[in-house]
């Protein structure tokens, strides 16, 4: 198995026909370019290149750049954490090329008025990306692009069970979760065209193609008795074909059909890898007694045959070491559940200005998907020890026995079944702006939305059951199978009226009201499930005001309330309040301000949603001359939200201000009985005040040099409810910051040496916790020669 945390792990060669071609035809388009531009300098020498112009070649007036060179990276602390946030190392890279070419003025019958490439990253950087563009007149516009991503995530403390220091069993110490159960490592290759044939003609023609591919190893986790760590291999794609015809009547005015079929491969399979068996059991067979061991596991109980009241490690000197095969654990694992996902969606869309007074706008969207899985296996072995499942007849042995009944000792199961759906989708928007005088405007906005979802699943689950974890089979359950129907729905209209009076030539007022009506359909069948219905209404306020010549302010208001909510974190009541403005100082300084403010609530008992989202940005630059600058700018956002959790649990564990629901309430899935307590309720809360800040300066001495200084920081210092001891804050309470600078010098007319420095530093401010450190700091120097002509 590969080291999924080696950051530059390998994958093995998939084909990628578009992407492949795509890209070589980018390369060899360059190369060609470049030694036909070679061949030609054989000749007598070429003008000589301007800035505008570029250099004239063959009829041509070509620019093209290179830009080589590498990195050297020098880092400290935490690979993981600095895989996660950077991911850059050190080596030559292919920094940067462009290339443009005209056809020199007065020439015909050429095969493009206009052609633009251009490529970086290339070499080793998590991400690199090739564009390309070429034009012609009113004859066709062509552009595509092709982009590669490496998205590495291994955040310690996600879905980390938190094992503490020293759980030992007969000498044998369980390891501590040092990475990340759920960690991430793959590639996404993303390729797009686009063809637009006659764009300034009366009727025209596109045509688009995009592929989505993501593939490569991660983590995950599963959950049979104790909770396994899994190998999970991605490999989805997404195809994406467009076409469409644009009519244009009259002027200022176009009606346009849209086609897209979107295709949908899932083809990720979960499997427990030997890697991922650190034990073994007596017989050698080898096994794991999960990944989230936070305390020593006890025997599954005296009905097990084989050592049930000995600890969970046998022997801690064998190589590796033995397992108790009486405790809960796994020896196999997999899963494999392709999807398959056909999106056809037909639109119209419209839009007019023919009419001085009056502008439309509008879309019909119709689409019937089909979704299917056509098959699904699922096979475990090893040992479940559960006190819910009476052992079948026949069976010799148990695990242990509750109330006079011998309850199972599972040995093995398998799944397999099927599943498909369909989903039909009707979408419209309609709008309409009437500028009724000079000073009035009248707009309607009116949109559709209905879906309906019916699915089908099939599922048969066969049962095992042996004496001891390893043993040979004793009795095979009956197979159960089920088909399950069901279905999902939602119907949704919203009109939007904003009146619009202009005061003055200073202030502009506008006046609102939406209204929303949303139905939710989901149960067994449309006719006889669960429906929830909603109502919102809104007040809209919006004024566009010119204080001054050189300071605009733009402000708007909206308050909504609805009847219900479909879910707890869904609020009644919110408000969203924005501000922007703009003020021009003087002729060398600009300030800019933006606020947003979204306040949620929901009163309603036992949900009590008290929840915000506010950003605040502040810039200001100087520029006295082009000589020099500066830049400032500080940023604040803060997510914060609070709601009532409720749980069943026999006592009130967490979260600390848990308590007991009355007898006979019920919250969501809780309900306590009219004699007894079963659930409890608390707070949920999520605060996370985050402050950013950057500064830079550019100067230019001499027009041969220029040079910038900066320096960025983010800091958060957020709280939330944890439910573990042993849980901390990690990048709630952190600090990031990058100070940089970067040098270039032009000694000659086609040549520029260039040179940047980038520091990154990660830091938290609470305890690391029973993980890895994550704090890393990094100097990255990046040298490069740049070429043009």
């Amino acid at each position: 198995m590969k080291d999924l945390r080696s950051v530059q792990a390998g994958f093995p060669p998939r084909c990628l026909c578009a992407s492949a071609a795509f890209v070589a035809g980018s390369f060899a388009l360059a190369a060609l370019v470049s030694l036909t531009t070679g061949a030609l300098a054989q000749n007598p020498a070429p003008a000589r290149p301007t800035p505008d112009k570029g250099t004239e070649i063959d009829g041509f007036m070509v620019h093209q750049s290179f830009d080589l060179g590498g990195h050297v990276a020098d880092t400290f602390g935490s690979t993981a954490m600095y895989a996660t946030l950077v991911n850059l190392h050190s080596g030559p890279r292919f920094l940067g090329h462009t290339l443009e070419m005209r056809p020199k003025e007065g020439s015909k019958h050429t095969l493009f008025d206009l052609l633009t490439a251009s490529s970086t990253g290339y070499g080793g950087d998590p991400n690199d990306v090739t564009r390309l563009r070429a034009s012609k007149g009113k004859l066709y516009d062509f552009r595509g692009q092709f982009r590669r991503d490496r998205q590495y995530f291994d955040y310690d403390l996600f879905a980390n069970p938190l094992v503490p220091s020293g759980i030992t069993s007969n000498g044998y110490t369980f390891p501590q979760v040092q990475s990340a159960p759920h960690l991430f490592n793959t590639v996404r290759r993303m390729t797009d065209v686009d063809l637009t044939l006659y764009p300034l003609a009366r009727f025209t023609a596109r045509a688009g193609y995009a592929q989505n591919v993501q593939e490569g190893p991660s983590q995950s986790s599963v959950h049979m008795g104790v909770n396994a760590l899994l190998l999970q291999n991605w490999r989805n794609s997404t195809d994406s074909w467009t076409g469409s015809l644009e009519w244009k009547p009259f002027v200022r005015t176009s009606v346009t059909y849209e086609q897209h079929v979107t295709h949908y491969k899932g083809d990720t399979n979960w499997q427990l890898p030997a890697s991922l068996l650190p034990l073994q059991l007596p017989d050698g067979t080898p096994v794991t007694l999960g990944f989230d061991v936070v305390a020593n596991p006890s025997s599954s109980g005296s009905g097990c045959s084989v050592d049930p009241s000995k600890p969970a490690i046998l022997d801690s000197t064998t190589s590796p070491a033995t397992a108790n095969p009486c405790v809960s654990d796994f020896t196999g694992y997999s899963r494999v559940a392709p999807i398959r996902s056909l999106f056809p969606t037909e639109e119209l869309r419209f839009q007019s200005a023919h009419f001085e007074s009056v502008r439309l706008n509008g879309q019909l969207l119709y689409s019937a998907s089909k979704m299917s899985m056509p098959v699904y296996t699922e096979s475990f072995t090893g040992l479940v020890s559960r006190t819910t499942k009476a052992a079948p007849t026949g069976a010799t042995s148990w695990c242990t026995t509750s109330s006079g009944t011998h309850m199972d000792c599972e040995a093995a199961a398998s799944f397999s079944g099927s599943a498909s759906a369909r989903r039909i989708t009707t979408a419209a928007d309609f709008g309409v702006l009437w500028e009724i005088s000079k000073r009035w405007s009248l707009s309607e906005h009116y949109s559709f939305l209905n879906f309906r979802q019916p699915a089908t699943g099939t599922l048969s689950e066969t049962d095992s059951f042996a004496p001891y974890a390893g043993a040979t089979i004793a009795v095979t359950g009956t197979a159960s199978s089920s088909t399950t129907p069901n279905f999902l729905g939602q119907r949704r209209h919203i009109n939007s009226t904003t009146a619009s009076w202009q005061a003055a030539s200073y202030a502009q007022l506008s006046l609102g009201y939406r209204y929303s009506h949303r139905v939710i359909t989901e149960g067994l069948l449309a006719d006889d499930g669960y429906a929830d219905t909603e109502q919102e209404h809104t007040a809209l306020f919006a004024t566009v005001l010119r204080p001054a010549k050189d300071w605009r302010v733009n402000f708007s208001v909206e308050r909504s309330m609805a009847d219900s909510a479909y879910v707890q974190t869904t609020p009644r009541q919110s408000e969203h309040y924005q501000l922007r403005t703009t003020y021009r100082a003087n002729p060398i300084t600009t300030l800019t301000l933006a606020y947003n403010d979204f306040e949620r609530r929901n009163n309603t008992t036992l949900i009590d949603l008290k929840a915000h989202n506010r950003s605040l940005a502040l810039g200001i630059n100087v520029t006295p001359d082009e000589r020099w600058g500066i830049d400032l700018s500080y940023g604040y956002i803060n997510a914060f939200s609070r709601v009532t959790n409720c749980f069943v649990d026999t006592v009130a564990a967490a979260p600390s201000d848990a308590t007991a629901m009355p007898i006979g309430t019920a919250c969501g899935n809780a309900v306590n009985s009219s004699t007894s307590t079963v659930a409890f309720y608390g707070t949920s809360y999520y605060d996370s005040p985050t402050n950013y800040g950057s500064a830079s300066l550019f100067v230019t001495p001499v027009r041969s040099v220029h040079a910038v200084v900066g320096y960025r920081a983010n800091g958060i210092d957020g709280k939330t409810e944890l439910l573990s001891p042993r849980a901390v804050n990690g990048s709630l309470s952190s600090i990031y910051q990058s100070p940089y600078a970067n040098l270039s010098w032009k000694f000659a007319s086609a040549w520029t040496v260039k040179g940047d420095y980038n520091y990154y530093g990660y830091g938290e401010g609470s305890a690391v916790g029973p993980t890895a450190p994550r704090s890393f700091h990094g100097n990255i120097y990046t040298f490069g020669m740049h070429y043009e002509y």
